[in-house]
């Protein structure tokens, strides 16, 4: 009796010893591998608006910690982010983005035409930033200061009241986060 109470004791530790290193090992190896992906991620705004042509931020994220996307693909985070994006990644790789210039580009933002608008919600409930106002049934209108111009609430509208529109700049319209402006010498 007692080399049975033993021997299933003696098999108990074991196998409580080799749990124990089995996950002790799974997390070094999940920690070493996803560490500059989880870092790129948590960087990246989150709200999946597919600007950067994967399908969201988790996808971008993976493909920048493999090497195989450019720093600079997100928009909506901007040149501050593609900057810190590519000292985690060491990436020298860029697309033919820059988001310097784009400070004084007119940007996209949604437009409804609200004479073809059923209010059916749709565009509302895609929109990532929840730019979209509106109610029920009646016509619904964009707030072109939280738009980010990512598409999703034409790629929803049944109606194809939808459009993306330059908007110029004006005072209430304005990227006022500048950083530096970078004087050129005419010479």
């Amino acid at each position: 009796m007692m080399n049975e109470i033993y021997f299933i004791g003696g098999l108990a530790l074991i196998l409580v010893v080799l749990g124990i290193i089995l996950s002790v090992l799974a997390n070094l190896a999940d920690n070493k591998a996803d560490s500059a992906e989880k870092r790129i991620e948590n960087l990246l705004p989150g709200i999946n608006c597919g600007q950067c042509g994967y399908p969201g931020c988790q996808a971008y994220a993976k493909a920048l910690s493999e090497g195989k996307a450019a720093a600079n693909l997100c928009r909506p985070a901007g040149s501050d982010v593609a900057k810190q994006l590519a000292e985690i990644t060491g990436s020298t790789k860029s697309a033919d983005v820059d988001y310097e210039e784009q400070l004084f580009t007119p940007r996209l933002v949604a437009y409804i035409h609200e004479n073809m608008c059923t209010g059916c919600g749709k565009c509302k409930r895609k929109c990532p930033v929840d730019a979209i106002s509106g109610v029920l049934k009646q016509g619904h209108v964009v707030n072109p200061n939280e738009c980010i111009g990512c598409d999703e609430c034409i790629k929803a509208c049944p109606e194809k009241c939808i459009e993306l529109i330059r908007l110029e700049h004006n005072l209430s319209h304005f990227n006022w986060n500048i950083h530096s402006v970078q004087i050129k010498n005419g010479n």
